[in-house]
């Protein structure tokens, strides 16, 4: 009896910390690619989200933003494989992630997104 009451009193398992704050050099590198991308930069994109390691390490949804951007800028400038596989790495982060509503039926990476989504399996 001893036994099964205190298999009844264990303590719960203690919940996973909270991400981390994502780093200032990551939240800098974010801006500059949102605004590269905003001007047209698309190889600038391209480049910075390809190199930067505080992109890399930071927080997943600032990766699956700047991957986005990446996957966007591959796919305007002809690069549709790269933009798939930018595609298929953020759905490795978040499976769940799904475009917008616009962004879904643009004509370059609304395919290439369908496409790395079904050979994810979703």
């Amino acid at each position: 009896m001893a036994a099964a009451l205190a298999a009844c009193s264990t303590t719960p398992p203690t919940p996973p910390a909270p991400p981390a704050p994502p780093s200032q050099a990551a939240v800098d590198t974010l801006a500059r690619v949102r605004d590269s991308y905003q001007a047209g930069a698309y190889g600038e994109v391209i480049r910075t989200v390809a190199t930067s390691d505080a992109l890399a390490t930071a927080p997943v949804d600032m990766r699956v933003e700047s991957l986005k951007l990446q996957a966007f800028s591959y796919c305007v400038t002809g690069y549709r494989v790269l933009c798939e596989d930018d595609f298929k790495r953020i759905l490795a982060l978040e499976p769940a992630f799904d475009l917008g509503p616009a962004e879904i039926g643009h004509p370059q990476w609304g395919p290439a997104f369908q496409h790395a989504k079904a050979a994810q399996g979703g």
